[in-house]
């Protein structure tokens, strides 16, 4: 009997400064903010799930206590970038998103970022997300060379040239960076995990049907997605399977009428008829990372016994 392919399950949150005017999704307070993160890891530690968090450096001083008490539940805190909500560093204040800048003001800007973050958590960041997924080709070198390890900065399909976030025609699956096109696997050891999505599918111009979670319900947006994401994913026999999805602190995840809390119910609920045909891994974007390297050191060791065998 052949063994079931593991599936990769990765929940992620952009948790975004207060009152931000650049991001719709912004939490009009910081309690909210807080209630929403807590409910959204609890739901998910509960059954055996886990996230990862990219945080603002505003979110990171702000709600020290609770990320540090989530991290120790497992739950991964990683950064969050997005230049028009950042203030209070020692950079100017930048209006456009990241990927509109050269890669000196990129380092800077994340560095500012790294160093607020590591000032009130005490632990420097390894995993990585722009907002609103704006990179150039200069960004996962300048990230490497920060020390970030992992990132999901892409949706695969979303193109919106004039924000720095194109995607058009980049990989699908999780892959090491090439440090001058972003659109391509290369040999950097930065693992991109992209969001997943359909990018031969729009719902409005450069948006490609992604798993978001607020953008729909379960049976009319995800499931579809998910589906028609797996059946690709069989046809190519990719070797790393992962289902990413991604949500905003400004969802209010701790109350039970808010529809979307239904949709993580939903969620896991469905992933529960998937345990026949897959191996459901629950994972932090770090997590499948380490996943992501045994399956390469697996596969180059097959490559390197084969061929011994064929001299």
């Amino acid at each position: 009997m052949n063994a079931k392919p593991p599936l990769y399950i990765l929940f992620t949150m952009n948790c975004e400064p207060v009152g931000g005017k650049a991001i719709k999704q912004s939490p009009k307070t910081w309690a909210q903010s807080a209630r929403a993160i807590e409910a959204f890891c609890d739901r998910l530690l509960s059954t055996g799930y886990l996230a990862t968090l990219f945080v603002s450096a505003a979110c990171a001083e702000e709600h020290g206590p609770l990320l540090e008490e989530l991290a120790e539940r497992s739950i991964e805190i990683g950064l969050y970038v997005h230049p028009p909500t950042m203030e209070g560093s020692r950079n100017p204040r930048f209006t456009r998103h990241l990927g509109n800048y050269t890669a000196d003001d990129q380092h800077a800007l994340i560095e500012a970022a790294i160093d607020r973050f590591y000032d009130a958590l005490g632990s420097r960041p390894r995993s990585f997300r722009s907002g609103e997924f704006s990179a150039s080709n200069a960004t996962f070198q300048v990230l490497y060379n920060l020390g970030f390890r992992q990132g999901s900065l892409s949706i695969p399909g979303r193109d919106l040239p004039r924000d720095a976030v194109s995607w058009e025609g980049a990989e699908t699956a999780p892959h090491y960076a090439d440090p001058a096109d972003r659109l391509r696997a290369g040999t950097l050891p930065f693992l991109e995990l992209p969001v997943t999505s359909d990018p031969e599918r729009f719902y409005r111009r450069g948006h490609p049907y992604e798993l978001c979670i607020e953008n729909s319900s379960v049976e009319d947006w995800h499931r579809p997605l998910i589906e028609r994401t797996l059946e690709q994913l069989e046809a190519e026999q990719v070797p790393f399977r992962t289902l990413c999805f991604y949500t905003h602190n400004g969802v209010e995840y701790y109350r039970t009428d808010n529809p979307h809390s239904s949709t993580i119910e939903q969620l896991l609920a469905y992933f529960d008829t998937l345990a026949d045909s897959y191996e459901l891994v629950p994972t932090s974007l770090a997590g499948a990372h380490q996943h992501f390297r045994q399956l390469v050191a697996s596969r180059e060791a097959i490559q390197i016994s084969e061929s011994s065998m064929g001299e």
